[in-house]
């Protein structure tokens, strides 16, 4: 309706009707929004001066032409936040202490119906709830309004509020917010919201079929080009339908196990952009997608590409099939190779009691220290410090790593320590104090001449031999008999008190560690047949007769290599410390001979010969 002032200067022909109009909509005391000044009011109308005066909340008392106030102030009617905002501010800001759900619903009902969060704080902030208190405000405000249905509150600060009507099913709201969402992105936004808000569902296996139906639709539709998405949204509906106890999915419905089959190739790269919460599903549907043992290496393969954010979800899916060797056996290579990621070296170290149990020993820890100096290289200390962390201040893992390591294993570990530039002096000298406390042997062997050490083992080739055939024994026969029994014990019932089940774990962690051990050991070997051994000094492949000087009787040893001593027949490793007493003594010359009572008797070398294969 127009006014009558205005009709005249309309009439005169000064007004257009459709200014007119707008112009009988900021008489005084209307409220007004201006795109620069803000929110004001209409103070003074002086029509035949051609002009009217605004009082902004920033600028009391401003002029304006007429057809300038038309072109840029837009009315605001009397029930707007901001026209109650400087109409009424008392009463607004009352309003935001004691009834913060009403003053969002005038807010959103002010912005037709859905506003931004960010949107509300500029309404609100700082002239109706102040700067400083707004954070706390808005989290009390969070609170009031989950009994508040009609209003849908945003996961995420991006996303938007939204009023619906108080009469509208809730329920029946978000079902059709999701189904009417355009894009992936907009139907994850609208699933998280309406499993936040579950209990208002009467029966939910019922009234969200439609959902289910339609997420099944949409992925098998879009997951070509949208597949981070589309695995998202998948992953989360199977975690709906679980929560509601639905029996089955529809018939035809798009299944998990569909997708992985059909985007194999694309598995790896994506998972890095999956919710953690997530990972322990989508691992657990390889078995039947990919069968006959292709899971396996499907699994193993994203170790080293998801950046070990998965580990522990791989690690459980192989468990709970009982394929935990097979992780032992990748870590393994991995470890030899130097392929193994931060995350996956520092779960490793954390599950060294655990899962990772039969993996644990001294190639892991030359593992860390090589990975330690690759990225002091590559990016200096910033980027080893979560790396550093687990290995320099967890005080049980050197221990734990060195307590069973043989001394030339413990000697090159030790060398390490001291000549790696990774680790600072107080650093150094804390790791040095663990090893020597657990293995009191270290100082002696860090004393040792490095050029005295054999840098590999010396070993016979029968005694190689044999320790292939125990290797393999211990592959093809004791290992796959341990996992048997797992499976076995498995069907005993509870885990926690299944002793049977518990037992054959530690024993599989023994055998794995043992496997470790023989593999490492052969890697390590030199075969000989120790021929053409000089008889001038004592040493690998000699025979050697001693006279013990204290009772007068003569001895005859055979030194040969690390794995065929026999003291029972007189022939000693040359890394037992009889042998170390006289390896490099001549004839006539004397030694100190450990004995069984941790003391020592003088004996004298008498001869030397080279040793000869029966």
């Amino acid at each position: 309706m127009i006014n009558a002032d205005v009709l005249k200067l309309l009439e005169a022909g000064k007004l257009s009707k459709p200014d007119a109009e707008k112009l009988s909509n900021l008489e005084p005391k209307a409220c007004c929004l201006h795109k620069s000044w803000g929110v004001g009011r209409i103070a003074e109308w002086d029509l035949l001066g051609d002009r009217l005066v605004v009082d902004f909340e920033s600028k009391a008392g401003h002029a304006m032409k007429l057809s300038f106030a038309v072109g840029s102030l837009e009315p605001l009617s009397s029930d707007h936040i901001l026209a109650r905002r400087i109409a009424d501010l008392p009463a607004i800001q009352a309003m935001a202490k004691s009834e913060p759900a009403a003053l969002i619903a005038l807010a959103l009902r002010s912005h037709g119906n859905t506003m931004s969060l960010d949107a509300l704080e500029a309404v609100l902030v700082p002239r109706i709830v102040a700067t400083a208190d707004y954070k706390n405000w808005w989290s009390s405000a969070k609170k009031a309004l989950k009994e508040k249905r009609h209003i849908v509150v945003p996961a995420k600060r991006t996303e938007m509020l939204v009023l619906r009507g108080e009469d509208d099913s809730a329920s029946a709201a978000m079902i059709e917010d999701l189904i009417n969402a355009h894009d992936l992105k907009a139907k994850l936004n609208s699933l998280a919201r309406l499993q936040k808000d579950m209990d208002l569902f009467q029966d939910a296996r019922i009234e969200l079929l439609p959902v289910f139906e339609d997420i099944s639709s949409t992925v098998r539709k879009s997951w070509r080009l949208q597949f981070k998405e589309a695995l998202h949204l998948l992953l989360v509906r199977d975690d709906l339908i679980e929560a509601v106890k639905v029996a089955q999915l529809p018939e035809g419905s798009y299944t998990l196990v569909e997708l992985l089959r059909e985007a194999k190739p694309q598995l790896a790269d994506v998972v890095n952009g999956l919710p953690v919460s997530l990972l322990n599903r989508f691992y657990s549907a390889f078995p039947e997608a990919f069968p006959d043992r292709v899971w396996i290496q499907e699994s193993l393969n994203h170790l080293t590409k998801t950046g070990g954010r998965a580990v522990v979800e791989i690690a459980t899916v192989l468990d709970a099939n009982d394929e935990l060797d097979q992780l032992a056996e990748y870590l393994k290579k991995a470890v030899r190779n130097r392929q193994l990621s931060t995350d996956l070296l520092i779960w490793m170290c954390k599950e060294r009691k655990g899962l990772s149990a039969g993996v644990f020993d001294m190639d892991l820890g030359n593992a860390i220290i090589s990975a330690l100096e690759d990225d002091n290289i590559a990016g200096g200390p910033k980027r080893t410090g979560r790396l550093m962390d687990a290995f320099a201040e967890d005080t049980g893992l050197i221990p734990e790593m060195v307590v069973d390591a043989d001394s030339d294993e413990l000697r090159l570990f030790t060398k390490r320590i001291l000549s790696s530039r990774v680790f600072d002096d107080l650093t150094r000298r804390s790791l040095m104090g663990r090893l020597i406390k657990t293995r009191p042997e270290t100082q002696e062997l860090m004393s040792d001449s490095s050029d005295k050490q054999q840098e590999s083992l010396v070993v016979s080739w029968e005694s190689m031999e044999r320790h292939k055939v125990e290797l393999d024994e211990l592959v093809k026969i004791k290992i796959p008999q341990n996992k048997k029994d797992i499976q076995i014990a498995r069907e005993y019932g509870d885990l926690r008190e299944n002793f049977e089940y518990k037992s054959a774990r530690e024993q599989q962690a023994v055998l794995l560690r043992m496997q470790s051990k023989y593999e490492r050991e052969l890697r390590q070997a030199r075969g000989t047949d120790f021929v053409g051994v000089s008889n001038e000094v004592i040493g690998i492949g000699t025979v050697i007769d001693l006279l013990d000087e204290n009772t007068g009787t003569t001895e005859t040893f055979t030194i040969l290599g690390a794995w065929d001593g026999n003291p029972d027949i007189g022939i000693l490793s040359y890394l037992s410390e009889l042998a170390k007493a006289v390896i490099g003594k001549k004839v006539g010359e004397e030694a100190d001979l450990p004995t069984e009572t941790q003391g020592t008797r003088v004996v004298k070398i008498m001869a030397i010969r080279s040793y000869k294969l029966a």
